[in-house]
């Protein structure tokens, strides 16, 4: 065996373009679905009795959330079977931080909806 075989038969393979572009619209779908079911559990809050949800809203909040989390586990998968680590991180990285920061949110509206309301000047 001649040393330019060596050299090409150990060479990394490249990262699959497609999958990653594949897994990117994946989170993308997933992180739409997260804030889809933020936003309803914000719409539900004035039309349900305070600190519950109907048992329709919940299972639908309940529903997307399920969704967004097994479609973010299984590009992730993908992405680590494909060892994409970069994609994975990056991905991984701003979907964390986009629900968290619709988680403080959230609770920013939720504490502004139960704040007692100022004197009214009549």
């Amino acid at each position: 065996m001649e040393l330019w075989q060596i050299v090409v038969a150990e060479a990394p393979k490249a990262p699959n373009l497609w999958g990653a572009l594949g897994c990117a619209m994946a989170y993308a779908a997933a992180l739409l679905a997260a804030l889809d079911a933020f936003a309803d559990l914000l719409l539900a809050r004035g039309q349900s009795t305070p600190g519950r949800l109907g048992p329709a809203q919940g299972l639908k909040f309940g529903g997307k959330l399920a969704a967004a989390g097994i479609t973010v586990s299984s590009a992730g998968i993908v992405l680590a079977l494909d060892a994409n680590w970069f994609a994975l991180i990056a991905l991984s990285t701003t979907f964390v931080a986009v629900i968290v920061v619709a988680l403080v949110a959230l609770r920013r509206a939720g504490r502004s909806a139960t704040a007692p309301a100022g004197p009214v000047m009549a």
